[in-house]
C-alpha cells in the first residue's frame, strides 16, 4: 500500500465514533506510549498461515498446472498477506461489537512453517459497553462466545465502511464491494484492490471461510482483560489463555480458514497440433473423408463480470439471501449467494439492467437500445489475444500448459433453470476460416482472396452440414437433390408454382447456355436473393435484410468476410461459452451452480474440439442468434472445453488467534 493511503486511513480511524477513548498513540504502528498497561486497550495476537512454499521461494506447480492433492498451488503473490482485519461480533446478533486492524507490520515468523504474526488492539471502552449491554446485574456475561471474522489485506473500500464510521453495526457483514473495469483492463472504485491492483502488490482480498471456525469465547468479566493490555500479554482466540487459573482459563483452539475473494482464470491451447487449429468442416473426397475448412482461434473475451460481490460468502437453499448462511458452505445443492440475487430471480432478463450489474456486457448494455451483440457490445468485452494469453512470460510456465489469464470476480445464479446467457460470465472465442489444401478452388479463391468488405465478397451459405459458396451453388443443389422435398422447398418455397432452372454458362464455343429461373413464391430466399442480387443490382439494403430473413428463417447461416486489422482479413465466426462451475454430467439439464463463477477456485479451461462453424459476427445471419435469456445448457453444441476447477491451497490458510 501506497505510504499516503495508509496515513490517511489512521487519520481516519481516530475519528472512528463506535471506538471510543482512544488515544492517538493507541493507533500509531507498535504502540508507542509509554506505558501500555494504562492503555485504554486491549491486545489480541493474530497468526496467518500460508501455504507450505512460503515466502521468498518460488509456488510450484506440476507440469499440468496443478498440485498433487487436487488443489491449484498459488503464487507467492496471491498467498503473501500484508495485513490483517480482526471484526468481532455478537454470537446471536452479528452485531459489531469491535475492530481491530494488526498494528505492527506483518513478519515472517520461519521458512519452515511460514507463518505470518501480528498484534491487534482493540478499545478496552468499546469492550467495556458491550459488557454493560449483554452483562448480568454483575457485569459478568453468562455467554462468553463472540463471532470472530478476519479480513486479510483488506481493500480500501472495506477499511473506509469499517474503521471510518460505519453507522449501522447490525448490517456490516451485508456490506457489498464493488469493482469497476474498462476493457483494456483499467480498474477502478474503492474495491479495486481485491486482486492487489493490476500489480497485485497490495495482496488478494482474503476473508474468512468456513462457519465452523468462527464461535469463539472471550473472559467472562470486563476485568480479566487486564491480564491482557500489552502485545506480549495478548488474548489468544485459538489456544488457551490464563492456563493457569481454573476460574479464568480459556481454551479457544481452533484456526479461522480463509479464502480469496474472487476466482482464477487458467488456460492453455488444447489443439491437436498446438497451433489453435481445429477440423471443423469436412466432405467426402474420393471415397474418404476429408477436413475443407478449419477454425484458427485468434481472440478470446472475458463477458459478464459482476460488478459487485459480498465482502462474507453465504450460502442458502434457494439462493437468494433471505434465511443464508454467513460463511456457509457450498454442498452441491445449495447456492452461493450473489449481490444482485433477487434481480436474477425473474423469468427473464429483457429488462435486466445489465450495464449496472456487469462489467464487459454480453450484449449492448445502453438501455435505450435493443439487447444486441453488435460492435457496440463487442467494445465492451475484456479481449486478447489467444497468442499472447499461451505465451505469456516464457520462464513462467511451458507453452503447452495451463497459463494465469486474469482474476474473475463472483457471479452466481438462484434457480437452476436461471442460468442464462445473459447473466452467467463466460468466454468468447473468435475465430478465422481457414481453407484447407481439400478444399475446392473456389471455396480456397472466395476465402484467400477476401478483401474484408463484406459488400463486395461473397456470402458463404450453411445449411445443416453443407457448406456453399454462392446462392448459385446453393439452389443448384436443391435442384439436383429435388427428392429431398424439405430442402427443395426450404430454398424454394412452398407456394413455387415454376419450374426452377439452375443457370448453366455457356461452354467455350459460346454454346449451351442456360437462364436461370427463380421462384415466384414471394416468401422464399430464392425470390427475394433474385429481387436483391438482380432485380435491385445487389445494392438495395432492404432488399438485402429481407433476403437475409427468408434465409435465416429457413435454417440457412451466413457468413460475410470482415477485416480484423489491416493484415488480418477474411471470414471470421464466433463461440460462447458459459463457465461451468458445478457440473452435473447431465447434458441438457442444468443443476444448482451449475454455470457460476465462486471465489477462490481456479477454473482451467482449454478448448479441445470445435463441432461445428460459430455464430456469425453479423447477428441478423444467425438462425440461432445469441439471447440473454438463451439458457446455458443447450443440444446443439458448437464447441468443447475440457474444464478443471481447483481450489486454491489458501483455501485452507489458518488465522490464530
Amino acid at each position: 500500500m501506497k505510504k499516503k493511503f495508509w496515513s490517511n486511513f489512521f487519520m481516519g480511524i481516530l475519528a472512528m465514533g463506535f471506538i471510543a477513548g482512544c488515544s492517538s498513540d493507541e493507533w500509531e504502528e507498535g504502540g508507542n506510549t509509554p506505558n501500555p498497561d494504562l492503555e485504554d486497550a486491549v491486545y489480541m495476537n493474530v497468526q496467518v498461515q500460508l501455504p507450505v512454499a512460503g515466502a521468498g521461494t518460488r509456488s510450484e506447480t506440476n507440469t499440468d498446472g496443478t498440485s498433487t492433492d487436487g488443489t491449484e498451488v498459488g503464487k507467492d503473490y496471491e498467498n503473501e498477506v500484508k495485513r490483517v482485519l480482526l471484526v468481532l461480533a455478537d454470537k446471536k446478533t452479528n452485531e459489531l461489537i469491535a475492530l481491530g486492524l494488526d498494528s505492527k507490520d506483518l513478519v515472517i515468523s520461519n521458512t519452515s512453517n511460514t507463518t505470518v504474526k501480528s498484534n491487534h488492539k482493540i478499545s478496552k471502552t468499546v469492550l467495556a459497553d458491550y459488557y454493560k449491554k449483554k452483562g448480568g446485574a454483575d457485569g459478568k456475561l453468562k455467554d462468553n462466545q463472540i463471532n470472530v471474522y478476519v479480513f486479510c489485506n483488506p481493500t480500501k473500500g472495506l477499511t473506509d465502511f469499517l474503521l471510518n464510521g460505519a453507522t449501522d453495526k447490525s448490517e456490516w457483514m451485508n456490506k457489498i464491494a464493488e469493482i469497476n473495469e474498462t476493457p483494456v483492463g483499467a480498474l477502478s472504485g474503492l474495491d479495486a484492490d481485491a486482486w492487489g491492483g493490476t500489480s497485485h502488490e497490495g495482496g488478494f482480498l482474503m476473508s474468512t471461510a468456513n462457519s465452523a471456525d468462527i464461535v469463539k469465547r472471550i473472559p467472562h468479566e470486563l476485568k480479566t482483560w487486564d491480564a491482557h493490555t500489552s502485545p506480549s500479554k495478548a488474548f489468544n482466540l485459538s489456544g488457551t489463555n490464563n492456563a493457569s487459573s481454573s476460574d479464568t482459563e480459556i481454551n479457544n483452539e481452533g484456526s479461522i480458514r480463509v479464502e480469496r475473494a474472487v476466482a482464477r482464470f487458467d488456460f492453455k491451447d488444447g489443439s491437436k497440433n498446438k497451433d489453435r487449429k481445429y477440423d471443423v468442416v469436412t466432405e467426402e473426397k474420393d471415397g474418404k473423408t476429408v477436413t475443407t475448412i478449419q477454425i484458427e482461434l485468434q481472440k478470446m473475451a472475458l463477458v459478464n463480470m459482476s460488478k459487485h460481490f459480498y465482502y462474507l460468502r453465504r450460502v442458502s437453499e434457494d439462493g437468494l439471501n433471505k434465511g443464508s448462511e454467513l460463511c456457509g458452505l457450498e454442498n452441491g445443492s445449495n447456492y452461493v449467494v450473489d449481490t444482485d440475487a433477487t434481480e436474477k430471480s425473474v423469468a427473464s432478463f429483457a429488462s435486466f439492467e445489465f450495464g449496472k450489474n456487469f462489467n464487459f456486457c454480453l450484449g449492448s448494455s445502453d438501455a435505450n437500445k435493443a439487447w444486441a451483440i453488435d460492435e457496440v457490445a463487442r467494445e465492451q468485452w475484456y479481449t486478447q489475444e489467444i497468442s499472447e494469453v499461451i505465451e505469456g512470460v516464457k520462464d513462467e510456465w511451458k507453452n503447452k500448459e495451463y497459463r494465469i489469464w486474469r482474476y474473475v470476480t463472483e457471479n452466481t445464479i438462484p434457480k437452476a433453470n436461471n442460468q442464462k446467457n445473459g447473466v452467467s460470465t463466460g468466454l468468447v472465442f473468435k475465430g478465422k476460416m481457414i481453407a484447407t489444401k481439400d478444399a475446392s478452388d473456389e471455396l480456397k479463391r472466395v476465402i484467400n482472396e477476401a478483401t474484408g468488405d463484406p459488400n463486395t465478397d461473397p456470402i458463404l451459405y450453411v445449411y445443416g452440414s453443407h457448406m456453399f459458396v454462392s446462392w448459385s451453388e446453393v439452389r443448384a443443389y436443391a435442384i439436383e437433390n429435388k427428392a429431398d422435398h424439405i430442402l427443395y422447398e426450404t430454398v424454394f418455397g412452398k407456394n413455387n408454382t415454376v419450374e426452377v432452372v439452375a443457370e448453366k454458362k455457356a461452354g467455350e464455343d459460346g454454346t449451351g447456355a442456360v437462364a436461370a429461373v427463380y421462384s415466384n413464391d414471394k416468401t422464399s430466399p430464392d425470390y427475394l436473393w433474385n429481387k436483391w442480387y438482380n432485380t435491385e443490382h445487389h445494392n438495395n439494403e432492404n432488399a438485402l435484410k429481407e433476403f437475409k430473413k427468408a434465409a435465416t428463417d429457413a435454417e440457412f447461416t451466413l457468413y460475410q468476410s470482415s477485416k480484423d486489422s489491416d493484415n488480418n482479413k477474411g471470414y471470421f465466426c464466433y463461440y460462447y461459452y458459459w463457465n461451468r462451475h458445478n457440473d452435473n454430467n447431465n447434458n441438457g439439464v442444468m443443476g444448482p451452480m451449475e454455470f457460476a463463477v465462486v471465489r477462490n477456485n481456479v477454473y482451467k479451461l482449454a478448448v479441445t474440439r470445435i463441432e461445428q462453424l460459430g455464430h456469425p459476427r453479423v447477428t441478423e445471419n444467425d438462425p440461432d442468434p445469441v439471447d440473454p435469456d438463451n439458457p446455458d445448457e443447450v443440444g446443439d453444441v458448437y464447441i468443447t472445453l475440457a474444464v478443471e476447477v481447483l481450489p486454491w491451497t489458501v483455501r485452507v490458510n489458518n488465522i490464530e488467534f
